[in-house]
């Protein structure tokens, strides 16, 4: 899927949270009583976040040609990662229902590593794959508070990604006594930018604590040249929050 086309895809996303957010405000107006003159409302929310992200697959599996044999080709599957980070949101006006500015730094990664015999079983390759994902964003949100307790959310912006992917790669010659091993490193960097929209619901615990849930999902133009397939790189990522507001 081209990228121009994701962006589509999103924007339609985008609307149809936007309206969702739009929907639940005016609902929160209607049925909510007003803050009291001397309640005082918080402005900013600082937000832990941990879960999982999974990405399109044949962009995020790495291929490795083995050594000696080029007929011999390994691949590690890497599209599904652990995912967390921390987030923080500042109201632009007051209100239980109001817009701010949404910024986040997420961490993704993941490890694999496998094996496969070359040479008619002459000799052993060993590939061990890292994959690193930093995921900057920073956007508008909305959000509404539903009753004494609950808090709705939204957010859509623009996104940095940056990637990293590492192999080490170790054959094992199994013709000699005693076996001798060849290391070989190689790694490469990757960068791409694009959106994000993301759609949260939190509980307020006591105070000022909430805890609750989010789903992500971001289209970039990120790609690698070691993966099976290039193209724009799309992603959809589940959370658990922890939030304080102040």
């Amino acid at each position: 899927m081209e990228f121009y086309q994701l962006l589509i895809l999103l924007r339609g996303v985008v609307r149809h949270l936007l309206c969702l957010i739009s929907i639940s405000i005016a609902i929160t107006w209607l049925t909510v009583a007003p803050a009291s003159a001397d309640e005082v409302l918080p402005l900013s929310y600082f937000q832990g976040l941990v879960g999982a992200a999974g990405f399109d697959e044949d962009k995020l599996t790495f291929a490795e040609r083995a050594p000696y044999d080029q007929n011999a080709v390994s691949t590690n599957d890497l599209s599904t990662m652990p995912y967390l980070g921390i987030a923080g949101q500042y109201a632009l006006c007051g209100g239980e229902s109001h817009i701010g500015i949404d910024a986040s730094l997420l961490f993704g990664w993941r490890a694999d590593d496998s094996s496969i015999a070359v040479g008619n079983g002459q000799a052993r390759v060993e590939i061990d794959s890292d994959l690193w994902l930093v995921d900057l964003a920073i956007g508008l949100y909305a959000q509404t508070l539903l009753g004494s307790r609950w808090r709705l959310y939204g957010a859509v912006g623009p996104m940095l990604l940056f990637g990293e992917y590492s192999d080490d790669t170790t054959v094992e010659d199994l013709t000699v006594t005693p076996v001798t091993e060849t290391k070989d490193s190689n790694s490469e960097s990757s960068f791409g930018v694009g959106g994000y929209a993301k759609l949260g619901l939190e509980y307020r615990l006591s105070g000022d604590a909430f805890m609750g849930i989010a789903v992500r999902g971001i289209a970039t133009n990120l790609e690698f040249d070691q993966a099976i397939e290039g193209g724009d790189l799309t992603s959809i990522q589940g959370f658990v929050t922890f939030t304080r507001a102040y």
